[in-house]
C-alpha cells in the first residue's frame, strides 16, 4: 500500500542523512580517536611516532568512577587514564607497596609503572599520592579485552 512507499522513502533520507553525517565527522574529526584510545593529557595510546608507541593499553586509576550515572553528561570518565604497556598481573595497594618498598626496591619498579609518568616517591604520603592523583591507590589483576 502507499504507505509502504512512504516509509521506504523516509528511511532511504535519513539513510542518506547517516552517510552524509559519516563523511562530515571523518573529513572534521579525528579518526585516531577512535582507533587508539586516549589518556588523561589526550595523548594516544599505541600510535607509532609518539611517546606511547609502546604502551597500547588504557589504564584507569579508578574504575569505578566510570560508572557513575553523571558520567554521561561530558562523556568523559572522571579518574586519571594513563597509557601502559601491559596490564596489571597482580593485586596490590599503594600502602602495601610502601611497606614492601623498604625491604626490596623492585616492588616500587613494578608499582611505578602504574603512576603518573616522572613520579619517583614511594615515600611520599598516602593521602597526598591520592590528592594529587599520582597513583592509583590499588591496581588490580586484569587483561585487555
Amino acid at each position: 500500500s502507499c504507505t509502504d512507499v512512504l516509509c521506504c522513502l523516509i528511511f532511504i533520507i535519513v539513510i542518506l542523512l547517516y552517510v552524509a553525517l559519516g563523511i562530515v565527522a571523518w573529513l572534521h574529526g579525528d579518526p585516531r580517536k577512535v582507533l587508539h584510545p586516549t589518556d588523561s593529557y589526550g595523548q594516544f595510546c599505541g600510535q607509532k611516532g609518539t611517546s606511547n608507541a609502546k604502551k597500547p593499553i588504557l589504564f584507569y586509576f579508578n574504575i569505578l568512577k566510570c560508572t557513575n550515572p553523571a558520567i554521561l553528561i561530558n562523556l568523559q570518565c572522571p579518574t586519571t587514564q594513563m597509557c601502559v604497556s601491559k596490564c596489571p598481573d597482580k593485586f596490590a595497594t599503594y600502602t602495601e607497596m610502601q611497606l614492601q618498598h623498604k625491604l626490596s626496591k623492585s616492588y616500587w619498579e613494578y608499582y611505578r609503572q602504574f603512576c603518573k609518568p616522572g613520579f619517583n616517591n614511594p615515600d611520599k604520603p598516602v593521602s597526598q599520592v591520592l590528592r594529587d592523583e599520582d597513583c592509583p591507590s590499588m591496581i588490580v589483576p586484569s587483561r585487555p579485552c
